[in-house]
């Protein structure tokens, strides 16, 4: 009995040696591809446990003709392991060569876990 609870410990020990090389947990992806003259942003949604992701994604755009923000802000339930999932999708019209932003910051699985994804083009 001993010796199996010594293993595990090992194997607990050489699991959080390693952890600082695994990529970090981040639910909510912002992924941005060309939809004809413009630009088409989306939140694609992925988790391998079941979370509640909360997001806020702001949009910036500057052309000639002026500028543009808006924000958007929701909750996505997320269950294990299932297909990801597009989120929310907003398109930038004739926005290919102006110049925009766009940043997605996501609060998930409890309080302790934050980031920001950026985007952009620049003119």
């Amino acid at each position: 009995m001993a010796s199996v609870i010594q293993t595990l410990c090992v194997a607990a020990a050489l699991a959080g040696a390693t952890a600082d090389a695994a990529p970090p947990f981040r639910p909510l992806h912002l992924v941005s591809e060309p939809s004809g003259s413009g630009v088409r942003l989306r939140i694609v949604g992925h988790s391998a446990v079941a979370c509640d992701a909360s997001y806020t994604l702001e949009v910036s755009n500057q052309s000639g003709a002026g500028s543009n923000r808006s924000v958007q802000r929701g909750t996505a339930r997320l269950q294990a392991g299932a297909e990801p999932v597009t989120i929310a999708t907003t398109t930038l019209g004739h926005a290919a060569a102006a110049g925009w932003t766009a940043r997605l910051s996501v609060r998930s699985c409890g309080p302790d876990l934050h980031y920001e994804e950026v985007a952009g083009a620049q003119r």
